[in-house]
């Protein structure tokens, strides 16, 4: 039996379950979602059995209430390949009241339309990806982005011992459970593995369609590309014609939404404050992956190549640290952004909480780009002083804190009171 590695997602598994008839996790394939629900389940269906699958056609064509038999809470493990299950669970609950019933994992959305009801009420959708740094072990979480919102004067002061060299194989390994309680003998197996299941296998799971395999790989080559930079959609789609598979716009959707569908692409939506015109900020979501090492296989890059790469370790860099900031943030109700403007105002990263409150965040990687990280989120407290001068009765506050988190090994605090901080000393 593999052990059972703790994710932060467990403590919100056990509220929802306090107060809700059942919790649906969602995420890509391989994050955990089964291992993390077999934690608190006390019986379980997988409807990916290939071998019961007449069984199941049998009973979902006559009693699909059946599915809900057993020991509760009950794991109804891949429910969208059934997906009348889930209004099953919908009248369950309507008819029992009853809390902590059910867990389902899906790993891929199903189709608008195909149940009959939300679930609004009944069932809470949680989503879940690849391991952060912290859960894997590779961070010590000496800083915690939460306490930060409650204390931004707290004291940093630390030292990584985690090297530039490492913290490459790590962007290359991924968060993958297996591979952190198996350590693979090379570090982009896994991210290897499960690209060509999503090109080969995934997306005509996920799309109902027959999509080729070599335009899927081009798509994601492409997006890889451009990862952690605004690229449009006219850019992939000409760049996968460039690659030699012919994709027209409306073929780029099939593609793209089967993607999204399968949680594979990340969109990471634009803050759009009152500081600037309409006219000058970038609305357009940013798009990435759920989690860097499918980049890195879909790039054929290893650590070794990082290392060598230093732009692209840079945008990579960026996105293992998105990934982990929307795992943070999740915990505490945050809300992952990006700000980038027309006048060359930009932040990596922007989280909100629900109370207004924000801190902006800078990825950087070697110690010499950090001045050039605090200059540009100085320049925030700049542009916000001048909006409330300008509008007396609208006013915008100021972000709570200031962060550049680097793949360096010092945490402190700046002069400016911009904290510094090394990736592998974060948590949530």
């Amino acid at each position: 039996m593999i052990k059972y590695l703790p994710r932060l997602i467990d403590s919100s598994i056990e509220d929802i379950l306090q107060d809700f008839t059942a919790v649906q996790i969602r995420g890509p394939k391989w994050c955990g979602k089964t291992s993390t629900c077999e934690h608190f389940a006390k019986s379980e269906i997988k409807f990916n059995t290939k071998k019961q699958k007449e069984e199941f056609e049998q009973i979902y064509s006559t009693d699909p209430s059946l599915f809900l038999k057993g020991d509760k809470p009950r794991l109804i493990d891949e429910w969208q390949l059934y997906p009348l299950v889930w209004d099953e669970i919908k009248n369950y609950s309507d008819e029992t009241h009853l809390k902590n019933q059910f867990l389902l994992t899906g790993s891929y959305s199903p189709k608008n339309g195909i149940t009959n009801h939300t679930g609004s009420m009944r069932i809470v959708i949680l989503d879940m990806t690849t391991m952060s740094l912290f859960e894997s072990g590779n961070s010590t979480g000496e800083v915690s982005l939460k306490q930060l919102f409650t204390d931004p004067l707290l004291k940093v002061s630390l030292t990584s011992t985690t090297t530039r060299e490492e913290i490459s194989e790590l962007i290359v390994r991924g968060g993958w459970p297996e591979g952190i309680v198996n350590p693979p003998r090379n570090s982009n197996i896994y991210g290897k593995h499960v690209l060509r299941s999503i090109c080969d296998t995934d997306i005509q799971e996920a799309s109902g369609k027959d999509l080729n395999p070599q335009t899927t790989l081009a798509l994601l080559h492409s997006i890889s590309r451009g990862i952690s930079q605004s690229i449009d959609n006219r850019t992939l789609i000409a760049d996968v014609n460039a690659s030699g598979h012919p994709m027209s716009e409306q073929t780029f959707y099939e593609y793209y939404n089967a993607l999204m569908r399968l949680f594979v692409v990340k969109e990471i939506p634009a803050w759009c404050p009152m500081i600037r015109s309409k006219t000058s900020i970038r609305s357009l979501p940013k798009k990435g992956l759920f989690d860097p090492s499918i980049a890195c296989a879909s790039l054929e890059i290893n650590e070794k190549g990082l290392d060598k790469d230093y732009k692209t370790r840079g945008f990579l860099f960026e996105c293992l640290v998105g990934r982990d900031l929307a795992i943070y943030a999740n915990t505490f109700d945050g809300h992952l952004s990006y700000y980038r403007d027309r006048l060359g105002l930009e932040c990596d990263y922007v989280i909100h909480l629900n109370n207004e409150d924000y801190c902006l965040i800078e990825c950087k990687c070697g110690d010499k780009y950090i001045e050039e990280g605090a200059q540009n989120l100085n320049k925030f407290d700049t542009l916000i002083n001048k909006y409330n001068i300008e509008n007396p009765n609208k006013q915008m506050s100021l972000p709570k804190f200031k962060l550049i988190i680097t793949d360096g090994q010092y945490g402190y605090r700046r002069k400016d009171g911009i904290i510094v901080i090394p990736i592998t000393a974060l948590r949530n």
